[in-house]
């Protein structure tokens, strides 16, 4: 028996195909064999999984499909009578990226609607959150568990819990995900923006992420924000590298700050519990659920009232230990939380 993975894509660096190595490591401990495949795969991507152009499937493997758009990917698996399990991880909603991406806005349609067709066709579902989960209870979907997102923070090389706590001359801010519409980095520059006007210059905001090349229209959007507002020196958008790289920018940064208004999970906020980052991020999707009683959530995008609330985590160092010990607290327990268990007993029965 093997298991095999599938996904509309790969691309290293990605969570869910992360979460894709993750559970293949996981897998492998346990004797079990299996290949990823996804209909897009970078070429530096190759040594780590397929195009689906090269799956061979045999009688009695096992389908395990990570959904989160639509692609070719379903209809090619739904040709086999395998047993087909689903780890959902969220359709972003269509509307975000109707103003620059209409293909993908109809990616994002379809992929919702083929949530109905995987009811009909899986024989077992799991969500990564909760958040998650109660969409597919919400579709019918009767037997559906939450399977916790797997982490790996071994890549880092990197113990989250004897790391000291960060001391900066000044403000560096962080966001780490896709350059999307729905990850709103234009009002992570607006709030910059404020913050600049309230406290001067001396504070820097990067924006590390992979922007699709069909979304350059909201890149070139940000890009002229940050020229008009006068930011150039302050705020830097930088495409993703790899691992080695996105490593040290979480080393060089001391806050990290989310305005997404949508997420499934949002591993970074995670990641930058494991560096010892204080987390403020605006509460959307399953932020909440991913941060557990821990971080700073907002509400509200009133920057004035933020930056204000921000800037006693720079001027309080009881604060920000606090915030620090209780979102170090948070990971340990998520951490624990994870397992492989759930899907092997689907995979056994």
């Amino acid at each position: 028996m093997n298991i095999h993975q599938f996904s509309a894509g790969f691309q290293l660096g990605d969570a869910i195909s992360q979460e894709m190595l993750e559970i293949k490591r996981l897998l492998a401990k346990e004797g079990y064999q299996g290949k990823i495949f996804a209909e897009n795969v970078l070429s530096s991507d190759r040594r780590f999984a397929e195009k689906i152009s090269k799956v061979k499937i045999h009688e009695n493997d096992v389908i395990v499909y990570h959904h989160s758009i639509h692609s070719k990917v379903l209809d090619f698996l739904l040709q086999y009578p395998n047993k087909k399990i689903l780890i959902y991880h969220n359709v972003t909603p269509e509307n975000f990226f109707e103003p620059y991406d209409l293909r993908f806005s109809y990616l994002l349609r379809k992929g919702r609607e083929d949530l109905e067709i995987i009811r009909e066709n899986f024989q077992h579902s799991f969500a990564v959150s909760n958040f998650n989960l109660s969409e597919l209870i919400h579709l019918g979907f009767k037997h559906a568990k939450h399977f916790p997102l797997h982490l790996n923070f071994q890549k880092w090389d990197h113990n989250h819990i004897e790391s000291k706590v960060k001391t900066f001359h000044f403000p560096s801010f962080l966001f780490v995900g896709r350059i999307a519409p729905n990850k709103c980095q234009d009002d992570l520059i607006r709030f910059a923006r404020t913050w600049k006007s309230n406290f001067g210059n001396q504070f820097s905001l990067r924006m590390l992420g992979f922007c699709n090349p069909d979304q350059q229209s909201y890149l070139d959007e940000l890009n002229f924000m940050i020229s008009q507002l006068d930011l150039q020196n302050e705020v830097k958008i930088i495409s993703y590298v790899d691992e080695t790289m996105v490593k040290q920018i979480y080393q060089e940064s001391n806050l990290f700050l989310s305005m997404s208004e949508h997420e499934g999970f949002c591993v970074p906020l995670l990641e930058a519990m494991h560096f010892q980052m204080p987390v403020v991020a605006y509460a959307a999707g399953a932020v909440p659920e991913t941060l557990g009683n821990s971080g700073i959530l907002f509400e509200s995008k009133n920057f004035d009232q933020l930056t204000k609330e921000i800037s006693k985590i720079f001027t309080n160092t009881e604060y920000r230990n606090g915030l620090i010990y209780h979102q170090n607290l948070r990971l340990d327990a998520y951490l624990k939380s994870t397992s492989i268990l759930p899907l092997l007993e689907v995979i056994k029965s």
